[in-house]
């Protein structure tokens, strides 16, 4: 008996460990840049109050329009879906699409430090 309730004990411990260690972002609007293939590109992106990635916007970039808005245009909706930046790179658009997810990142990451 004492050794089932040292063992749910430490179960429970753990559980409240692993809880305690999730991120959570915080509601609001966070901007910063990731390098594309000719410079950087600029994105907003918005935590809704839930902590999840509501929306992203492409605010400026040094890279060649056609390959940023592509990219823009396949990333968004996936990344907000999955809520992470951690999606498939647009195909033909490589370097974009890495500068993008870059941005994307680097803001979520500034809503997990205020």
């Amino acid at each position: 008996m004492k050794n089932k309730i040292k063992i749910m004990t430490f179960i429970l411990l753990m559980l409240i460990n692993l809880n305690g260690c999730k991120k959570i972002n915080k509601a609001g609007t966070y901007e910063d840049y990731g390098n594309g293939r000719n410079g950087k590109i600029k994105v907003s992106v918005t935590i809704n109050s839930d902590g999840e990635i509501s929306d992203i916007e492409l605010l400026e970039h040094e890279d060649n329009k056609e390959f940023v808005e592509k990219a823009f245009k396949e990333l968004k909706p996936n990344i907000i879906e999955k809520n992470s930046a951690d999606v498939d790179v647009s195909s033909g658009a490589t370097e974009s699409s890495k500068g993008i997810l870059e941005a994307v990142e680097k803001a979520v990451e500034q809503s997990n430090k205020k």
